[in-house]
């Protein structure tokens, strides 16, 4: 989420941001992504088995994160397959429907 955070400010700098910045994040991003990647292949849930708070904590970055800060998941079978899982929780959808039945602001889970 920093990282993402920092994309974010670089972003909305533009063209007076230094360049060799914006490679040093978009690079630090993309290891973070390689690492979600990786837990991910090695488990269903980020602490293990068992739907926890980190997940809770991960889902923002992953979907309505990628509006800000676009990423194409493409390259991460594990994190789309991760999403789904979350989108697939009947708890979700529910807390989907209460907090924002707006359509159009529909999570990212693909």
């Amino acid at each position: 989420m920093p990282t993402m955070t920092t994309e974010l400010i670089v972003k909305m700098v533009g063209d007076g941001a230094d360049p060799d910045l914006a490679k040093v994040l978009a690079s630090r991003g993309a290891r973070a992504y390689a690492q979600v990647e990786q837990r991910l292949g090695e488990s269903d849930y980020f602490a293990g088995d068992e739907f926890t708070a980190a997940d809770i904590m991960m889902l923002f970055p992953l979907t309505t994160g990628r509006m800000f800060v676009p990423r194409d998941l493409a390259p991460f079978p594990n994190i789309r397959a991760y999403l789904q899982r979350i989108g697939a929780r009947p708890a979700f959808r529910t807390a989907m429907a209460k907090a924002d039945p707006d359509p159009d602001l529909a999570p990212m889970l693909t």
